[in-house]
């Protein structure tokens, strides 16, 4: 089912939702809408929960803070009438929940500006206490933007809140005076000198203010009134308090004294330090943990070099981590110098390039020499000379252009100037001894189908956002937007500069339009700013920059490298990538040592993927890399020839791994493949562009298992249909099973039953003709049960071609001969026990079910056994709940392992149905929030997420509230058209099903009735014995409910002949054995239970439809209706 046809709450169904409760209660949610909370005591109620976020609070406490001076009559029904108008107000998006003796509103605290102001607080204080006071002003600055009044305006004068807003208030004024100092410290006088008289004046005898002042004034040039202010406290002081300034502020005082009066000043060097870096124009975003690492490293080390792509970032990294670094070390005086490398081509400049940024002479007279001839000192002495005893940082910015002569004269300062360091950026490492290498990358990229908010959280989406902004004033992601913006930043690998040449163009150009011509990025990126260097105007010029330096070797292989998707092992780069005729050869030289300069130069990165080892990591390009490179593959002619030959390389890879996939080395295995999807694809469109069926069917052969088994049916079928579509009617010799394959993935994905029908009949035929045998093919070993269960609601809407179809195809799979592969072999006694317990074979089904796990486990397989256990889980849970629980947590460890995320949500729906089921609620509830995480966020496919919702309407209904149960399932209807037509049968005989309980429940008999009715009629064309068996028990509540005992007891006994065995741990039939237990009913149950699906059927139909007529007559049983 699609994620949007969900339960309606006013918050919305996505993001998060925010409180505000520092000043007037507000409730915003994820679109920065208000959500209004009319009422008094509905917002205290609410600011009282919002103080203890995830957390209980008593209800005792609430009713005294909502009622502070005399709580009414039938107080908890009071409260409680609060609470569900709170309910839904929030909605599922803050849900409060009841709690023994009180309710807990499910938030995180970061959702509450109160407790964001604290965190920002305290992060302040930790940036101050690092000596950054510029980061520790920005989150003062933050933490105080969130006031807008008088905290906990809404609970005034109750006692569970007071304290905390008297405490609020402190830290609030001290958050201020902080962040003052701050800006004292940072030198920013003007700006702080009005918020400092004001606090001076509110409060004249604290110190701490006053300080601040004197500080302030004296470094605006304005010492008279400095020394006036000291004098003023001082005065004020004696005659209010009879006592003295303390010693700090003497000590300040006297500073101040020792300037006016004209003291010696020491020298430059000692007192101040000169930082000389280029003015950044533009706000920095997204690299403080870079930042952080780079200062980390410089307060230790000597020679630090920012390496990374061009159009990285790099340069703005250095300027922002040298300028921190500075104000960090301001007790040091450290110095900082930009030289800027980019316009020197000579290397033999790069002493003088140095000398003329810190602003010395190239040559200084030292003295005379031998003979009286005069001598002059080298650049280098030059630096020595200035340099040997200050503590100086040189950023030198753009090395890699004069790599050797820049790592030489690096080296030789740094051996003569002991208290120099440098911080370098190249798109290669200088190769010094003691060099310390940053890797400067992308940004961190946004999920693919990531929301609004979810965008904004990342980095590159910010950075692109603010620049288009600045602009183009009004632009912003919205819903709309939110694909396209998310698409450029991806395409564009996350890189600052490509992203910065991307928002110039946003001015002209919507997200969408910008979006769609990204293929073309080379001509469509180029920078307005005329003052930009050359090499940063284009995107195209960035890239030229580093292939101009690049030797023929390293060229070749860049743009044969392009060839891959998303990168490859060192294996596959040297068979697809070598010269013709010259394997692990690329211009004479070897292909790894050639790959591994590419590397040194930011052009090819090295990552580390689940399932590799250390002997086998990844090597890929940032895709504007890889761009240029196909444009250059194409120039050189090589296009037809690499993409050949790394398609081939392709299908020897997933060939290879196919039968590996159902091994012990399953899990390796799946990663591996995990990381080469994007290569498969490529190959796949390479094969099919050219109308190489032949090859694409192979391709598709060898990755119809991997497919499946992670869940990728959307890959298999595409890619199934258009090889099918470009085969024809009949493939060629040598290629029947996999155009078989193909045709039962198409039977899978298909929606209409006589299409589904056609597909699978044409499969088994075109076997047949081969030779062929399905049992031969794990591809192909399903076919008989798709063909039963997909195809049997077309035989007959009584329900009997249902079990008809069934049988016969149980019949063909036990004729199957005797496998010699214990995994064929295992997946047949799967195959047998699916089907045995759909029509009521239930002992020999977990016999046979039993026998699969272990021979799944025999062969190594993980996702077979997760497979089975959980089949076999559904026959245990009418006898072991115990047992139950341990396959399903088995499963769903195994899912895990796998990194199956819709079978880890499948086992933990399941778990919460088990644990609802015993009552442990609070289980239950954990086991939901753990899906709903991926399910609210897109991750889990449309119709998996349907699925969540109903989960939720069990165990809400399991809990007793009736409410939240009915509101979920109003948002589950009208299934969608494109959900397909078994599940959309399924879903709504399910919605059915769970009304008629919860209406059972609340005494509604009648409605209850029409609901199983409908269940009943649409169940059974396709539904097999254990879910007729489930609404049985259902009715036979209802029936109980009105009297109606020896119905009921008859409804026990078909339920347990079409399930084959009878529920034990059931609730609902527990409830019915309760109801029974003072009747003799031992001799109506055995006589139902020998009755036939098709006398079920009919004496049901009749049932139903006599129970509408006593409602409609008003004769039905009047009794209420049990209450768990």
């Amino acid at each position: 089912m699609s994620a949007r046809y969900r339960a309606r709450d006013p918050i919305g169904d996505h993001g998060t939702v925010r409180f505000s409760i520092l000043g007037p209660l507000t409730v915003h949610d994820v679109e920065g809408r208000d959500v209004p909370v009319a009422g008094a005591r509905l917002r205290a109620l609410l600011v009282l929960l919002l103080l203890h976020p995830g957390r209980a609070v008593g209800a005792d406490q609430l009713v005294d803070g909502i009622w502070p001076d005399a709580p009414p009559a039938g107080a908890a029904n009071a409260l409680q009438a609060l609470v569900s108008r709170l309910r839904r107000i929030l909605g599922r998006r803050a849900p409060v929940r009841g709690e023994a003796g009180g309710y807990r509103l499910e938030i995180q605290a970061d959702q509450v500006d109160l407790w964001c102001f604290e965190e920002s607080v305290r992060r302040a204080r930790a940036a101050r206490d690092a000596g950054d006071p510029l980061a520790a002003e920005r989150e003062y600055a933050g933490a105080l933007a969130l006031w807008r009044g008088p905290a906990l305006a809404d609970v005034a004068g109750v006692d569970a809140a007071e304290g905390i807003a008297i405490r609020l208030s402190r830290l609030r004024r001290a958050a201020v005076v902080e962040r003052l100092e701050a800006l004292v410290d940072l030198g920013r006088y003007a700006e702080a000198l009005p918020d400092i008289e004001a606090e001076v004046a509110r409060d004249p005898l604290s110190e701490p203010p006053v300080g601040l002042l004197m500080r302030a004034l004296a470094g605006d040039g304005r010492q008279a009134e400095a020394l006036t202010a000291y004098e003023r406290l001082r005065r004020d002081l004696a005659e209010e308090l009879g006592a003295d300034p303390s010693r700090p502020l003497r000590d300040l005082h006297t500073r101040l004294l020792r300037d006016e009066a004209g003291g010696r000043r020491p020298p430059v060097a000692e007192s101040s330090a000169t930082v000389c870096l280029p003015h950044q124009m533009t706000s920095f975003v997204g690299r403080d943990t870079e930042v952080e690492t780079v200062i980390g490293l410089l307060a230790r080390e000597r020679l630090v070099t920012l390496t990374g792509p061009g159009g990285a970032g790099k340069t703005r990294l250095s300027i922002e981590a040298a300028a921190r670094h500075a104000r960090r070390c301001r007790h040091r005086a450290v110095g900082v110098w930009f030289v800027e490398l980019a316009p020197v081509t000579d290397g033999a400049a790069v002493a003088n390039t140095v000398l003329a940024a810190l602003g010395l002479r190239e040559r200084a007279v030292v003295g005379l020499g031998v003979g009286g001839a005069m001598a002059v000192s080298t650049p280098l002495e030059r630096l020595r000379e200035a340099l040997t005893d200050r503590p100086v940082l040189l950023v030198l910015d753009n090395c890699e252009h004069l790599v050797r002569e820049v790592a030489e004269f690096t080296a030789r300062l740094l051996a003569a100037c002991p208290e120099v360091r440098v911080l370098a950026t190249s798109r290669e490492p200088l190769g010094v001894a003691g060099e310390h290498l940053v890797t400067v990358g992308s940004l961190p990229l946004p999920p693919a189908d990531a929301t609004p908010a979810q965008a904004l959280a990342s980095p590159s989406v910010r950075l692109f956002v603010e620049r288009a902004a600045a602009l183009s004033p009004g632009f912003a992601v919205d819903d709309e937007s939110v694909g396209h913006v998310v698409r450029i930043c991806r395409e564009l690998d996350g890189i600052p500069l490509a992203l910065e040449l991307a928002a110039a163009r946003a001015r002209a150009m919507p997200p969408a339009l910008l979006a769609a011509r990204l293929s073309d990025r080379f001509r469509l990126l180029s920078s307005a700013q005329r003052l930009a260097s050359p090499r940063h105007r284009t995107l195209q010029a960035v890239v030229d920059w580093s292939w101009d330096l690049l030797d023929d070797a390293e060229r070749a292989l860049l743009r044969r490298l392009a060839v891959f998707a998303n990168g490859a092992t060192l294996e596959a780069v040297e068979r697809v990538c070598a010269d013709p005729g010259a394997p692990g050869l690329v211009g004479g030289r070897d292909v790894w040592s050639t790959l591994f300069a590419l590397v040194d130069k930011s052009l090819v990165t090295v990552e580390e993927r689940p399932g590799d080892t250390p002997q086998t990591p990844r090597y890929r390009m940032l895709e504007t890399v890889r761009a240029y490179g196909l444009e250059r593959l194409a120039e050189e002619g090589e296009r037809e020839r690499v993409g050949e030959v790394h398609a081939r390389e392709v299908l020897r890879l997933w060939t290879r791994a196919d039968p590996r996939l159902r091994g012990p080395d399953q899990l390796r295995w799946m990663a591996r493949l995990h990381a080469e999807c994007d290569n498969l694809t490529a190959a796949l469109r390479w094969a099919s562009d050219r109308r190489d069926v032949e090859l694409g069917l192979d391709l598709a052969h060898a990755a119809q298992w991997y497919w499946q088994t992670s869940g990728r049916w959307s890959d298999a079928a595409r890619w199934s249909s258009t090889l099918v579509a470009l085969a024809g009617e009949r493939p060629t010799a040598g290629h029947v099973v996999a155009y078989a394959e193909c045709l039962t993935v198409m039977a899978v994905d298909g929606e209409d039953p006589g299409e589904i029908d056609a597909l699978l009949s044409r499969v088994e035929e075109l076997m047949g003709e081969a030779g062929e045998e399905l049992q031969d093919h794990p591809n192909l070993v399903f076919v008989p049960l798709y063909h039963a269960l997909l195809a049997a609601g077309t035989e007959a809407v009584s329900g009997l071609g249902t079990v008809a179809t069934l049988e016969s195809a149980l019949e063909r799979i036990m004729a199957w001969p005797r496998q010699d592969d214990p995994w064929l072999r295992a997946m047949r006694a799967f195959l047998e026990g699916i089907i045995s317990f759909q029509v009521g074979r239930a002992e020999y089904a977990r016999e046979r079910l039993t026998a699969a796990v272990e021979g799944f486990r025999r062969s190594g397989d993980r996702w077979g056994i997760a497979q089975v256990l959980t089949s076999l889980a559904e026959i245990l849970r009418f006898s072991d709940v115990e047992a139950e629980r341990a396959a399903l947590d088995e499963g769903m460890r195994l899912a895990e392992e796998m990194g199956l995320i819709d079978a880890v949500a499948v086992f933990r729906i399941r778990l919460a149905s088990v644990e609802a089921e015993q009552g442990r609620l609070d289980q239950a509830y954990a086991h939901l929030r753990a899906v709903r995480r991926p399910a609210d966020s897109g991750i889990l496919e449309g119709q998996l997420s349907t699925v969540v919702r109903l989960a939720e309407v069990e165990v809400a209904w399991r809990a007793g509230d009736h409410d939240r149960a009915e509101e979920v399932l109003r948002g589950l209807l009208p299934v969608p058209e494109s959900t397909g037509v078994a599940l959309r049968a399924q879903l709504q005989v399910i919605w059915h099903w769970y009304h008629a309980r919860v209406a059972i429940d609340r005494g509604r008999h009648r409605a209850a009735g029409e609901h199983l009715a409908a269940a009943w009629d649409s169940a059974q064309g396709f539904a097999g014995g254990p879910d007729l068996a489930a609404l049985l028990e259902t009715v036979a509540v209802l029936f109980v409910a009105e009297g109606r005992q020896e119905r009921a007891a008859t409804l026990m006994g078909y339920a347990e002949a079409l399930r084959g065995l009878p529920d034990l741990t059931g609730h609902e039939a527990a409830r019915v054995r309760e109801a029974l237990r003072e009747v003799d009913t031992a001799a109506i149950h055995e006589r139902a239970r020998q009755a036939t699906r098709a006398q079920i059927i009919a004496e049901v139909d009749g049932w139903l439809r006599d129970h509408r007529r006593a409602c409609e007559e008003g004769t039905a049983g009047a009794r209420p209706a049990h209450r768990e």
